[in-house]
């Protein structure tokens, strides 16, 4: 249950901090929160909270915004939030960092007061919070801002993030069909704005604390089938404005197995050890950035295309891919004879 103490007509994200509060508040069980109208509160901050009952986190400045009680602490828990003490409290950046996991990151708990920070200062810690932090060069550096402004976007006009997903899957099909069909560039502007919706539906999810099964479920099927839909399409369409280049299509398969291939070792190491094989040393994080994966094999066609080069470009994809999937499978054997002597364990866990 929610207590909000005070006022705050300002939003992120298209709504009140009081209403992103009350989606968090099942993260607290049957205890109440009790939280300034102008709290904004990360989820990890909200299970810590939830940990350390009766103790008030602050700002960094020194703003009570936010506790969790028993029933029975209602009334003294307002008076400590509108700074009247009474209960033990901390700063947010004095509790220390703490490793997400669906995040791949570690962080320092978000505790932040829209009274002592504009709307937009704040947005923009709310979703770099939220974002990955071991994934590919493309995601990692050049789509946080035009992801946050279309966050933003979609925020305002209250689309779900389902609908965001369900906009990406059309582009699949459009970027797909165009590659098909021999509209290289085409077919590759629709699959890059397809990748920026991918990332964003995610993060507005977060921000607005509206995951659901079924989007998880469409986004994360969505990323296991197209990118062997589009490399078979995209074979096909070079074909077409290349003809007769007898290497398109081992190139093709050569990517579709790796890609299986990289696909199992990655699932079969979680297994295996219990996280996800990119955390568990920096240089593994490190060649997340570049492994042939989606994003990576669209770069590399991007440029073979603006070079005038597609079948190249496909070629280089392919012998990429080989590499790849021959360090993972080497890092695989390294973390199972590791592991003989002593317990594998990820580097930011």
């Amino acid at each position: 249950m929610l207590t909000i103490v005070g006022e705050c007509d300002q939003q992120l994200f298209g709504m009140k901090p009081a209403e992103r509060l009350g989606r968090q508040c099942g993260l607290i069980g049957d205890r109440q929160l009790i939280a300034h109208a102008s709290a904004v509160l990360s989820d990890d901050t909200i299970a810590w909270l939830a940990a350390h009952s009766g103790t008030v986190v602050t700002s960094t400045q020194g703003r009570p915004l936010a506790v969790v009680v028993e029933a029975s602490q209602v009334d003294a828990a307002k008076r400590a939030i509108v700074g009247e003490g009474g209960l033990e409290m901390t700063r947010a950046d004095a509790i220390g960092k703490v490793y997400i996991r669906k995040l791949r990151r570690t962080l320092e708990p978000l505790a932040l007061s829209l009274g002592e920070q504009s709307p937009s200062v704040v947005e923009r810690k709310l979703f770099a919070s939220v974002y990955k932090g071991v994934t590919d060069v493309v995601t990692k550096y050049a789509w946080p801002e035009p992801a946050l402004w279309l966050t933003r976007g979609a925020a305002a006009l209250r689309l779900s993030p389902n609908i965001v997903t369900a906009l990406g899957l059309v582009l699949t099909f459009v970027a797909g069909w165009q590659f098909y069909v021999g509209n290289l560039d085409i077919g590759m502007a629709a699959a890059w704005l397809m990748t920026l919706l991918d990332t964003v539906d995610g993060k507005l999810a977060r921000v607005t604390i509206t995951s659901s099964d079924l989007g998880n479920r469409l986004d994360h099927g969505n990323d296991m089938v197209h990118p062997p839909l589009w490399w078979l399409c995209l074979a096909h369409g070079i074909a077409l404005v290349s003809p007769g280049n007898a290497l398109v299509w081992p190139a093709c398969w050569v990517i579709l197995a790796t890609y299986l291939i990289g696909r199992f070792l990655e699932k079969g190491f979680k297994r295996r050890f219990g996280f996800n094989p990119f955390m568990w040393r920096q240089f593994d994080s490190r060649f997340r950035l570049v492994i042939s994966r989606r994003n990576i094999i669209l770069l590399i066609m991007t440029v073979g295309l603006v070079l005038g080069a597609p079948v190249e470009a496909f070629v280089f994809s392919a012998a990429w891919s080989v590499i790849s999937v021959l360090i993972q499978g080497f890092r695989w054997l390294q973390a199972a004879a590791h592991s003989r002597h002593e317990p594998i364990r990820a580097w930011l866990g």
